[in-house]
């Protein structure tokens, strides 16, 4: 368990890895109060991935040095990457075709970064979203700028 939130929020959360179908790696970042580990926590991959994020906090403060970096880069770069206080970055293009677009294109290049459009965001705010994890280097990060940069300019959205 581990404090955090902006400006001095006390809210606590739980970052909870473990096995996930086919044994592949799941990642939940769960708040405490609407998760309380006693009532939720039963399975056999949630507690002992809040041991690991008790006995390790340097996995949240990595997460959000990897969240500041990413998100530092998108705005260098000129991306509008709006109002985000979380590891879920939006980049927002505006129309939604160029953010499918945009998204397809990433992903060519070795990037995933979902296309959102209406109705899930408004008809002029279609995005894409990145989610930036503690387990990214900073080598993948910069491939993933690297990757925004060259789309991006392409596209025209920068």
């Amino acid at each position: 368990m581990v404090g955090a939130g902006p400006a001095g929020a006390t809210t606590a959360y739980y970052l909870a890895t473990g096995a996930g179908p086919g044994g592949g790696k799941r990642v939940a970042l769960l708040e405490k109060a609407a998760f309380p580990r006693d009532k939720y926590c039963g399975d056999a991959w949630c507690a002992p991935a809040l041991d690991i994020l008790e006995d390790e906090p340097q996995l949240v403060e990595r997460l959000w040095e990897n969240t500041r970096f990413f998100k530092a880069g998108l705005e260098a770069l000129g991306f509008n990457t709006g109002a985000s206080e979380s590891p879920i970055t939006p980049v927002i293009v505006g129309d939604a075709a160029r953010a499918m677009t945009l998204s397809d294109r990433l992903f060519d290049k070795g990037v995933f970064a979902q296309g959102i459009g209406f109705p899930t965001v408004p008809l002029d705010k279609a995005r894409v979203r990145t989610i930036v994890t503690a387990t990214h280097t900073r080598e993948e990060l910069q491939f993933a700028l690297d990757a925004f940069k060259a789309v991006g300019t392409a596209l025209g959205v920068i």
